[in-house]
């Protein structure tokens, strides 16, 4: 076997939420105010649901805001459906708004409706508001539902997945074509403000859940909310088939070694924008190694992943991080990526 050289952590990698479509650093998250909202449009989109309404301000002036939700799976796991607000409805927003006043701009945390119901969008509901949940049921041979586990306390959490990691480490053996890149970073560049494919590794320890389905011959691995992002590991080849064409995700074969863990390594990868980490493209030569294994008795999977890509780096870079078991579950039906949703909160920059 090749002997690989010397790894070097990435850390921007494993921090999935540098791939999300944008951070809500606008917003002032320490901050969550109370606004009466008559709604005048819905557009339960893909990335992210938005709502406009009209507020009265304190000089009693009517005031057009638009208001920024979860997505559609954080908000159905929450309880909403598309017809829960609907244009006329008047609810008591509590968001946390921008932090230039002077844009009616706000990201909502709850809803309060007219008959006491409380809804969570962003926020974290406290323990006694969640509703009873299915019995997590623990797997043997990696199927099931499955959600990367980000440290921290669930507002720790929410935090780091609103805010995202910002720009690429600076100091990974980049090439001279790779640091260039990396130094050239803006968040406003990234391929998913204009609905662009995610790749692996970001894939690989992101937000929202994943269901693995054990096969004979292939383990599918469905992504919560993302478009065209589900996998296939093929376990009965070695390398693709003749008429395969590059793809943003690649072509996965894996194996069993003794011990249980499961070894994928993915070739054949398409070059795509950001896709080694935010601002750092990705080359057909891009060759990624991961590695899952069953712990806790099946509640939890260690994951970890080699990046190699000599286009970009010098060295091989790596990552890891847990999942946690989910209840089995399937997921919400999502939209196309929605161009105008992506982008909407350029509009307030």
């Amino acid at each position: 076997m090749k002997r690989l050289l010397p790894v070097v952590l990435l850390a921007s990698l494993v921090c999935a939420p540098a791939m999300a479509h944008h951070s809500r650093a606008a917003f002032a998250l320490n901050e969550t105010i109370p606004m009466k909202v008559k709604i005048t449009r819905v557009r339960w989109s893909n990335p992210h649901v938005f709502w406009a309404g009209t507020v009265v301000n304190d000089k009693g002036v009517a005031e057009e805001w638009t208001f920024e939700g979860h997505s559609i799976s954080g908000l159905v796991r929450q309880g909403w459906t598309a017809n829960t607000l609907k244009v006329g409805d008047e609810v008591q927003f509590f968001v946390n708004p921008h932090k230039d006043r002077t844009k009616h701009f706000a990201l909502v945390d709850r809803v309060v409706f007219a008959d006491g119901r409380v809804l969570y969008s962003v926020g974290v509901p406290p323990q006694n508001a969640v509703a009873s949940r299915p019995k997590i049921e623990p797997s043997k041979d990696f199927s099931g539902n499955w959600r990367y586990k980000f440290p921290g306390t669930a507002e720790e959490v929410r935090k780091r997945v609103l805010l995202g990691a910002g720009g690429p480490d600076l100091n990974l053996p980049y090439t001279a074509k790779g640091k260039a890149q990396a130094v050239a970073w803006n968040a406003n560049d990234n391929p998913q403000l204009s609905c662009g494919p995610i790749s692996l590794p970001a894939l690989i320890m992101t937000v929202y859940e994943y269901k693995w389905i054990r096969h004979p011959d292939r383990i599918e691995i469905q992504k919560e909310q993302y478009i065209d992002a589900d996998r296939v590991i093929w376990l009965n080849r070695t390398k693709p088939p003749a008429d395969y064409k590059p793809d943003p995700l690649g072509f996965s074969v894996g194996r069993f070694e003794p011990d249980g863990t499961l070894v994928v390594e993915t070739t054949g990868f398409s070059p795509v924008k950001w896709g080694n980490a935010p601002g750092v493209d990705s080359g057909p030569r891009k060759r990624i190694v991961e590695r899952y294994k069953l712990i806790d008795g099946g509640m939890a999977m260690s994951v970890s992943y080699t990046l190699e890509d000599p286009d970009y780096f010098t060295a091989p870079v790596t990552g890891q991080g847990t999942y946690t078991k989910s209840a089995d579950s399937e997921f919400a039906k999502q939209p196309p990526c929605d161009l105008s949703a992506a982008r909407e909160h350029l509009n307030y920059e």
